[in-house]
């Protein structure tokens, strides 16, 4: 009984962390502050890839960590593409890739 209570009480958490809805909610739920991305402090203005990678530390890492994506959205014909270019902080994300192509990728 301690281990199904044990097991309940981690997929209540994860689901919390993962259920939600924008990028900015994720970072929150995972204790990290607005600063560190609005790091001027204007948070009507799109975060940059500088800011992102403070954390995420390159743009090769992410796209190995997405590596098993078909296609890897961080691995493309564009190249290292700003991060809000499909990540937005306070509204849904898109796979901007699909303004072209029509590939089943969800973006958090």
């Amino acid at each position: 009984m301690k281990h199904l209570l044990v097991l309940v009480l981690s997929a209540l958490t994860a689901s919390v962390v993962f259920a939600q809805p924008y990028t900015a909610d994720r970072h929150l739920a995972r204790k990290v502050p607005c600063q560190a991305c609005h790091v001027t402090g204007d948070t009507s203005v799109p975060v940059r890839k500088e800011n992102c990678l403070v954390c995420h530390q390159s743009y090769e890492v992410v796209a190995q960590k997405t590596k098993d994506l078909k296609p890897n959205p961080h691995f493309n014909h564009y190249g290292e593409r700003d991060c809000a270019t499909c990540h937005f902080g306070h509204k849904p994300s898109v796979t901007s890739c699909n303004q072209c192509h029509k590939f089943d990728l969800k973006t958090p």
